[in-house]
């Protein structure tokens, strides 16, 4: 478990910037096909990096509650109390792993997110928030569904 977390650990500015290319590729095929806008993979890739920045606060935060030394309930899947996750048992596992993802910070990317792209298309600000809250939703329910059902 431990050379695991290590190499997680170092390799996760790659993990993360595959993950940003697969948004961005889904994004600007929604986009470009779905509402018949003109988007570049670079224009996509653009407004996905920049919109991720809230995700460094969140790591600030965690590192700070780390370091005060609040970590009697500390987990990885809920570092900090930013989400809806402690309304509900641990133990109910799609709930609980739902509801985790309901986060100030990513509904503040999921924002950021639609904002760029409204900015970056004709297309209403709307229309951009639902494009890309209905792929959040659905990513979110897909995924809760196959860790609670392998949990």
């Amino acid at each position: 478990m431990v050379v695991i977390g290590d190499g997680i650990s170092y390799c996760f500015p790659i993990i993360l910037l595959v993950w940003l290319v697969i948004v961005a590729a889904v994004l600007l095929g929604t986009f470009n096909f779905g509402l018949g806008t003109e988007l570049t993979f670079n224009q996509t890739m653009a407004v996905c990096v920049y919109a991720s920045l809230p995700g460094v606060v969140k790591g600030i935060l965690t590192i700070v509650v780390i370091l005060i030394g609040a970590t009697e309930n500390f987990t990885f899947q809920n570092p900090i109390a930013s989400n809806l996750g402690g309304l509900v048992d641990p133990s109910s596992h799609f709930l609980y792993a739902f509801l985790v993802s309901v986060d100030i910070f990513t509904i503040w990317t999921l924002i950021l997110t639609g904002v760029g792209f409204s900015c970056l298309t004709k297309v209403k600000r709307g229309t951009c928030l639902a494009v890309v809250f209905g792929w959040w939703l659905a990513f979110t329910l897909g995924s809760s569904a196959i860790g609670a059902a392998f949990s």
